[in-house]
């Protein structure tokens, strides 16, 4: 269970993304500098099988390269660029991530991002349990949300280990893919996208589950209304800014 220090969480949405080039070490640091309660980022598959922290199924936006994640083996990823020339940085692996979090008061969000598409069953199970092991490895299971917008993710996890770990899933529902389990049953919370009915969050509340808001939400009384209608955290770009704002709000 999340420990919520002040009246909306703060995570950190692949780092610190306003600032810092997105899914970076760098970008991580900056968010825990900042005061992110809470890193959000993107776990993949090289084409050998590693873990690495990338969003895209390509490279072509956040690299210098171009070509799918699957289709390249770690050693490759890790020459890309994925900075600048004057900022240069590597494609972290999540046991980069994991090693940096372990002995910090912070939270990681990990989105799967293989999902249980025809094909890739086998592969999308892999990465599940290999991410798994290594927050144990870490120490790390009662500090790691699972969030993925392929339900058969977030099921899969319900189905093998209950509720051990916190899923994270999205709302209304319909957002996901692949909904055969009704979510009310797993999640820990959900990430709200139609902010502006508070019978969103009022459901959600009404079944124990967390509501959250994402990155869209960088306005002070945005913020503030959410905050009325129960969200209790945040995801965000610029975790300075969002903490600035909500520290101004009283409630």
């Amino acid at each position: 269970m999340i420990n919520h220090k002040r009246i909306m969480s703060v995570a950190g949405h692949r780092g610190d993304s306003y600032n810092y080039f997105e899914n970076t070490m760098t970008a991580f640091e900056a968010a825990y500098k900042a005061g992110a309660d809470m890193i959000e980022t993107d776990v993949r598959l090289s084409t050998d099988l590693e873990l690495v922290l990338i969003h895209d199924e390509r490279v072509d936006r956040t690299t210098n390269a171009r070509g799918k994640v699957s289709e390249k083996s770690f050693s490759e990823l890790r020459e890309l660029n994925a900075g600048n020339e004057i900022s240069p940085e590597r494609i972290p692996t999540l046991e980069e991530l994991l090693i940096f979090a372990c002995d910090k008061d912070l939270t990681l969000n990990i989105e799967i991002k293989e999902y249980f598409t025809a094909e890739n069953e086998k592969r999308a199970a892999l990465c599940i349990e290999k991410v798994l092991e290594l927050i144990e490895k870490y120490g790390m299971g009662e500090r790691i949300l699972i969030n993925s917008f392929d339900a058969a993710v977030l099921e899969y996890v319900y189905k093998k280990y209950g509720k051990k770990y916190m899923l994270h899933g999205f709302y209304p529902y319909w957002e996901m893919g692949n909904v055969k389990i009704n979510p009310d049953e797993y999640l820990y919370c959900a990430c709200i996208f139609q902010i502006k009915n508070k019978e969103n969050f009022d459901y959600l509340i009404s079944r124990g589950i967390e509501p959250w808001v994402g990155a869209s939400i960088t306005q002070k009384d945005a913020l503030e209304a959410c905050i009325k209608n129960g969200a209790k955290l945040v995801t965000t770009n610029n975790p300075s800014d969002a903490i600035s704002k909500i520290n101004q709000i009283k409630i």
